[in-house]
C-alpha cells in the first residue's frame, strides 16, 4: 500500500507497542495486514468498551487505523474501495483526528508519551486531507461553509504542530471573509498571521492598506518593515514589499526614508527587470514620468517581450497627459494661449503612450488596461479641433477598434 512518509512512520512506531485487550490486539493485526475494514470493527468496538475506552493506547490505533483509512482513498482506491465502507471519507478523516485528540488528551493527563509522537505524525497526515477538504468547499464557492472548515483544521493542525498548514488555513479561512465581505474578521486573521511571522507579503501589504486607510503612518509603515523582515528568503516578495515600504515612506512624506530603499533596490537589481519594474511603479505613482520611463527602458533592455514595462510606459505618459488636462482646465478662461499650450502638451504625452499599449496588446491582446488606457486616448485626440483631419481619421478608426474589443471582454 502506499503511503504517505509522515504515516508510515506513525504505524511503524506503533507496531511496537505493549500487549493489549483482544479486540485492540485483533484490529492492530488488521491494521498491520491492510485488513482496515476489520481493523475499524474492532478498534471502534473497542473504543466503546469500558476496558479499553480510556486507554492511550485504543484511541491510538483508532486514529492510524482511520488514516490509513483516508490516506487509501486517496493513494490506493483499490484497496480502500475492497474494504466496502460506506463512510464518507470525510467523516473518517474527522473521527481518526478526534480518535488522536483523545490519544493526546489521555496522555496528557496521564502525564505518558509512549503513543504521542505517533499520534502527532498521524494528525499531520489527516490535518493535510482536512485542508484538503476544506479548499474544495472554497473552490465550490459556499465561503460560509469553507470558513467554518478552515478554522477546524486551524484548531486541529495547531494540536499537531504543524505550522505550514495552520498559516495556509489562516489564510484561505481570510480570503472567505474577504469574499463574503466581513472585512472585520479578515483584517483580524491577517494581523494574527503576521504576529505569527507569516512569510506571505500580501498579508502585510492587506494589513499596511488598511492602516493607510485609517491614516496610521506608524502602524503602517511598521507593517510593511516586518514584511520586509519576514520575506528576506524569498526575492521576489521581499522587492515588493521594499518598494512597497519605500511608497508608504513617500506618502507619510518621509522621502530620505524613502530614497535609501530605492538605492538600495537598485543597487542590487540593475539587470533585474522585477526590481526595475517595482521601482519604475512608484515613480509613477509619483507622476515622475521621466524617471519611470528610464526604469521601464532598461526594464525591456533585458526583455522587451514583457507586459509589465510597455504598459508602464504607456500609463506614465497617460498620467503625465491626465494631470496636465487637470491643470488645463484650472487655467482661467481669458487665458486662452496658456489653456492651448497646455493641452497640446497633453496630447504629446496621450501620443507617446499610445505605441507603449500597442506593444502591451501584441502580449496580450485582451489587456484590459492597456484598451481602456487607448479608448480614452482616442476618444481625446480624436474628437479634438486641434488634430489634423488624417490623424483624426485614423484616431476614430482605432477608437472603433479598441471599443469593439473592450466591449467584448465586458459581455464575458
Amino acid at each position: 500500500m502506499k503511503k504517505s512518509i509522515v504515516l508510515a512512520v506513525a504505524l511503524a512506531a506503533t507496531f511496537g507497542a505493549s500487549a493489549q485487550s483482544m479486540k485492540v490486539q485483533s484490529a492492530y493485526s488488521d491494521m498491520k495486514n491492510e485488513r482496515l475494514a476489520n481493523a475499524k470493527k474492532n478498534i471502534d468496538e473497542a473504543c466503546l468498551n469500558e476496558k479499553t475506552m480510556n486507554e492511550a493506547k485504543t484511541w491510538n490505533y483508532a486514529g492510524l487505523i482511520y488514516a490509513q483509512l483516508v490516506d487509501a482513498s486517496n493513494n490506493n482506491p483499490k484497496l480502500f474501495k475492497k474494504q466496502k465502507i460506506d463512510t464518507p471519507v470525510e467523516e473518517l478523516c474527522a473521527t481518526g483526528i478526534a480518535s488522536l485528540r483523545k490519544c493526546l488528551e489521555i496522555e496528557d493527563k496521564e502525564g505518558t508519551h509512549e503513543f504521542a509522537q505517533s499520534s502527532i505524525d498521524a494528525l499531520k497526515v489527516l490535518c493535510g486531507y482536512e485542508f484538503m477538504y476544506a479548499g474544495n468547499t472554497y473552490n465550490a464557492g459556499d465561503y460560509a461553509k469553507a470558513s467554518e472548515m478552515f478554522k477546524k483544521v486551524i484548531e486541529d493542525a495547531q494540536v499537531a504542530h504543524h505550522n505550514d498548514v495552520v498559516m495556509d488555513a489562516m489564510y484561505y479561512e481570510a480570503d472567505c471573509y474577504r469574499m463574503l465581505k466581513q472585512s472585520d474578521k479578515e483584517l483580524a486573521l491577517y494581523r494574527e498571521m503576521a504576529k505569527l511571522n507569516t512569510d506571505k507579503a500580501d498579508v502585510y501589504l492587506k494589513i499596511y492598506a488598511a492602516n493607510k486607510q485609517a491614516g496610521d503612518t506608524t502602524k503602517a509603515i511598521n507593517a510593511l518593515k516586518k514584511g520586509v523582515k519576514m520575506t528576506a528568503n524569498n526575492p521576489e516578495n521581499n522587492v515588493i514589499m521594499k518598494s512597497s515600504l519605500a511608497s508608504a515612506y513617500l506618502w507619510a512624506k518621509q522621502p530620505q526614508e524613502a530614497d535609501k530603499i530605492l538605492e538600495d533596490l537598485l543597487a542590487n537589481g540593475q539587470n533585474d527587470v522585477r526590481t526595475l519594474n517595482s521601482i519604475a511603479g512608484i515613480y509613477v505613482d509619483q507622476s515622475a514620468t521621466e524617471k519611470a520611463t528610464e526604469l521601464y527602458t532598461k526594464s525591456l533592455a533585458i526583455n522587451n517581450n514583457q507586459l509589465e514595462a510597455h504598459r508602464g510606459i504607456g500609463l506614465a505618459n497617460f498620467n503625465k497627459a491626465v494631470d496636465l488636462i487637470t491643470e488645463a482646465n484650472n487655467i482661467p478662461p481669458e487665458e486662452q494661449e496658456a489653456y492651448d499650450k497646455k493641452i497640446a502638451e497633453s496630447f504629446s504625452y496621450f501620443e507617446k503612450a499610445i505605441p507603449h499599449f500597442q506593444n502591451a496588446l501584441k502580449i496580450k491582446d485582451d489587456d484590459f488596461n492597456s484598451l481602456k488606457a487607448l479608448k480614452t486616448i482616442y476618444s481625446r485626440l480624436g474628437g479634438s479641433a486641434t488634430v489634423d483631419a488624417a490623424k483624426k481619421q485614423e484616431y476614430n478608426t482605432q477608437l472603433k477598434d479598441v471599443s469593439a474589443r473592450l466591449d467584448k471582454l465586458l459581455k464575458k
